[in-house]
């Protein structure tokens, strides 16, 4: 066996393995298709066809699970909330160190 082979053997092994954890770890009412037990499954003993039928059929896409997406953390300059309050509180102190 050469080293390309053995690149090759690695390559599908580990691609194996991150697509059966990409699929175990995906919330079981998103995954399309199939039930999540049989894509696990499918990842796990068809090497590269049932990794490759997962992430392009299978997997949950943003959005899709009628929850609406999860809401990012935005940073504090960029939360008009915050800026407003910020405002207000700079106001307020100006005021009480006044009188």
């Amino acid at each position: 066996m050469n080293r390309i082979e053995l690149g090759l053997i690695a390559a599908v092994v580990i691609f194996q393995i991150f697509t059966t954890v990409y699929a175990a770890s995906a919330n079981p009412r998103q995954v399309r298709v199939l039930p999540k037990f049989a894509w696990v499954l499918l990842c796990l003993f068809v090497p590269l066809v049932g990794g490759l039928l997962y992430i392009t059929i299978g997997r949950p896409i943003d959005g899709e699970s009628g929850q609406g997406a999860k809401r990012r953390p935005i940073a504090p300059d960029d939360d008009p909330d915050f800026l407003r309050d910020l405002g207000t509180r700079f106001k307020n102190d100006t005021d009480n160190k006044d009188g």
